[in-house]
């Protein structure tokens, strides 16, 4: 289990592009996370990230590694999905995106974790358009039209737009009959 603990701190090194954010992540140090990586290079006697002081990338054998990385720790998620489901108690790690909408959003959560308290959920409240196959979000919750062709989406609800004005602004300014002449 050594080897997969390495494996995932690997992963989470490659996505986040950042020993610091994956110490973070693992809640220990950037040494820590520098010192599992060189370890594993040396145990492969490969190079799996070329690094500077401002960036890190991967080097074109960490990337195949990656790849099969990536492989090998969603078949331990299938493998333990598949015991969670045999307990009746769904588990495991939830990765999910939304706009900084919370009080619509954290009502939601907030049942959700009480309802499903063995799963962990990684939160990321931002309006930033997230790539959610190279950052590995289970879900995203977002507005508008759903623009990339490898993800599948649902409508999950609706929500009326309407441009407002204080009466001082229309006596100041008019009132606009067209949208063009907001600018």
């Amino acid at each position: 289990m050594d080897s997969l603990s390495g494996i995932s701190m690997f992963v989470t090194v490659a996505e986040m592009r950042s020993f610091t954010k994956a110490a973070t992540h693992f809640g220990v140090s950037s040494s820590a996370v520098g010192k599992s990586i060189a370890r594993m290079e040396e145990r492969l006697n490969v190079r799996l990230f070329h690094r500077s002081t401002r960036s890190i990338t991967l080097t074109a054998e960490g990337l195949l590694f990656l790849e099969r990385c990536r492989r090998i720790l969603s078949e331990v998620e299938a493998a333990e999905a598949e015991l969670s489901e045999l307990s009746g108690t769904p588990s495991g790690r939830l990765r999910v995106s939304a706009p900084q909408l919370t009080g619509l959003i954290m009502p939601t959560l907030t049942g959700f974790m009480r309802r499903y308290p063995d799963i962990a959920l990684d939160i990321d409240l931002s309006d930033r358009m997230v790539d959610v196959i190279e950052e590995g979000f289970d879900a995203v919750i977002r507005t508008g039209a759903q623009n990339d062709s490898r993800l599948a989406s649902r409508r999950i609800g609706s929500c009326r737009q309407v441009v407002v004005a204080s009466a001082s602004y229309l006596k100041q300014h008019g009132v606009p009959s067209h949208p063009s002449e907001l600018a």
